[in-house]
């Protein structure tokens, strides 16, 4: 059942990351959202354009099954929205989350990019990762835009955050731990990866150059140099189809 932390028929507005509340814009994505973090809902709200839709018989269909309030509020969905064309969202509580320790991780430090990380969320689910660490400061996970890009993905994650990689390997210290640079001495597709696996990523402009002592195995993704590098949310995309094909 939704929890009931505001009056349903409260105002919102456009997404602040101050605001202990954020939204899917959609289908798929609030598709996913009550799918995975029912307890979570606030509420949904449509325009009068998604009615008749199969988008909106499924979201009618979950929000009934979930006791979610569903509410057609068509010059709401246009003051909240990040893009035209939107005809339904869903509003959520933000929540916390805690990584399983038994499971792989993805490590990501500092990432930038809302896209980059909506996409590598939705590469998780598909080469089976479900722990995610982000070492701040980073993008904010609950952005409209990450939600967006991961197509819903983000809501069937474990996704903590740890204030420096130090934290993270206090928290976890017993982890194998591989890092991937573009200066690694060791081939991404000879690498033997152990579990628990986390797999280590700098960010968009940095890399983890100031974090490479700490690191027994350092990764490197065979390219041409045509390029320099390869943009993370790619780079995170090889990573995870090596090990999913290696079945860890």
């Amino acid at each position: 059942m939704s929890h009931l932390w505001y009056n349903v028929t409260m105002e919102f507005s456009r997404y602040n990351k101050k605001f202990d509340y954020s939204f899917t814009f959609g289908s798929y994505p609030t598709i996913e959202l009550i799918k995975n973090r029912p307890t979570s809902v606030i509420k949904i709200i449509t325009h009068s354009k998604l009615s008749g839709s199969n988008g909106f018989e499924i979201i009618h269909r979950l929000a009934g099954e979930n006791k979610i309030k569903l509410n057609q509020n068509d010059r709401l969905i246009q003051k909240i929205s990040i893009k035209d064309n939107c005809f339904v969202a869903g509003v959520f509580k933000k929540y916390t989350m805690s990584l399983d320790g038994q499971s792989n991780h993805i490590v990501l430090v500092n990432p930038k990019d809302s896209g980059n990380l909506g996409t590598i969320a939705r590469s998780m689910l598909a080469f089976n990762f479900s722990d995610l660490a982000i070492i701040t400061p980073a993008v904010d996970i609950f952005k409209p835009e990450t939600i967006r890009a991961s197509m819903g993905a983000i809501f069937s994650l474990n996704i903590q955050l740890f204030e420096s990689f130090k934290k993270y390997k206090e928290f976890f210290p017993e982890r194998n731990l591989y890092a991937f640079q573009t200066t690694g001495s060791e081939n991404l597709s000879k690498i033997e990866f152990a579990k628990p696996a986390s797999l280590v990523f700098g960010n968009e402009s940095s890399g983890l150059e100031e974090l490479e002592k700490g690191f027994k195995t350092r990764v490197k993704i065979p390219q041409s140099d045509k390029v320099d590098s390869l943009n993370l949310a790619v780079s995170v995309g090889i990573a995870l189809n090596n090990v999913y094909s290696k079945g860890l």
